[in-house]
């Protein structure tokens, strides 16, 4: 027993420091496998919707947006406005965070839903029931830039249909692909500003960095190209140039997930006795920031 007990602690030792990258590389595995299975037993046939585009003239499109959620204090609204955060329509989209008086004695647990009460953000759901086939790609374009004082993150992506209600809260496991942004206070694995992301069940899979200056207004594009069954290509290009090209797991159908946030991201260096790096998330009230976004279009595109 003695000697059992003693061949078992390095092994136990080893999986308590190591908790977290090993939960995450579990996570990868487990939700690869379920999306692999699922486009393995989806039809072949499939029929793309008409194209659908939104301008921002003044008001959201209903064809292009099924519904709106702002987070704040712990609970949802889905309004324009709510508590610190707010969007605005006028030739694009602006969405807004302000000073949260009550940052302080709100709550952080991470498990509460909808949200935890430091939780500050503001989420458009829309571009619905899109997928790639052998002969057509899916596209989504828009333009986008942050203020200066941007912290927290913020993003474009796509995500499978149904992943988030409007209530809040999350049916689905959240696998997303896309463009994200974040503040020089977060980093994900070791990248902030302008990235190329690719997430499982909210693990980040993979991270690149796209290089450029969000402050500035560049155009976009989130292409999501059928390489089999189970398997697609994500890229994503900036100023019409391929910046970033990323394997992906199929999503099935998609919709496309607009939001800013005030998540502040730690990236925490692999430590000599870890495997790999860890990450923590974490809030901060760091007052003003705007997220702006101009004529985001989404259609499929023949090869």
């Amino acid at each position: 027993m003695k000697i059992f007990v003693l061949l078992l602690a390095p092994v136990l030792l080893f999986l308590g420091l190591n908790y977290q990258q090993l939960y995450s590389a579990v996570t990868i595995w487990s939700e690869t496998n379920r999306l692999v299975h699922l486009a393995a037993d989806t039809p072949d046939e499939f029929q793309n919707p008409e194209p659908v585009e939104d301008n921002f003239e003044g008001e959201l499109s209903s064809r292009f947006w099924k519904f709106t959620i702002i987070n704040g204090g712990g609970k949802v609204s889905n309004e324009h406005a709510w508590r610190s955060s707010a969007m605005t329509i006028d030739h694009g989209l602006t969405i807004q965070h302000f000073d949260d008086p009550y940052f302080q004695s709100e709550s952080s647990n991470l498990m509460q839903r909808p949200a935890a009460g430091q939780y500050n953000n503001v989420t458009l759901i829309g571009g619905r029931g899109f997928r790639p086939t052998p002969s057509s790609d899916v596209v989504l374009k828009f333009s986008t830039k942050v203020d200066e004082g941007f912290y927290g993150t913020a993003g474009v992506i796509f995500q499978p249909v149904d992943t988030l209600q409007k209530d809040g809260s999350f049916s689905k496991p959240f696998d997303m692909f896309g463009f994200a942004v974040t503040g020089e206070e977060s980093s994900i694995q070791g990248i902030s500003g302008s990235l190329c992301y690719l997430a499982l069940n909210w693990v980040p899979v993979q991270v690149e960095s796209l290089d450029g200056d969000a402050q500035t207004l560049h155009p976009y594009e989130i292409r999501l190209q059928w390489i089999s069954k189970t398997e697609w290509l994500g890229i994503v290009k900036v100023d019409d140039m391929v910046i970033c090209q990323m394997s992906m797991p199929a999503f099935g159908p998609v919709e496309v997930q607009v939001w800013s946030d005030n998540y502040l991201v730690v990236n925490k260096p692999r430590r000599w006795w870890e495997i790999a790096p860890a990450m923590d998330l974490k809030f901060q009230d760091g007052g003003n920031k705007q997220f702006h976004l101009e004529n985001i279009q989404i259609f499929e595109e023949v090869r």
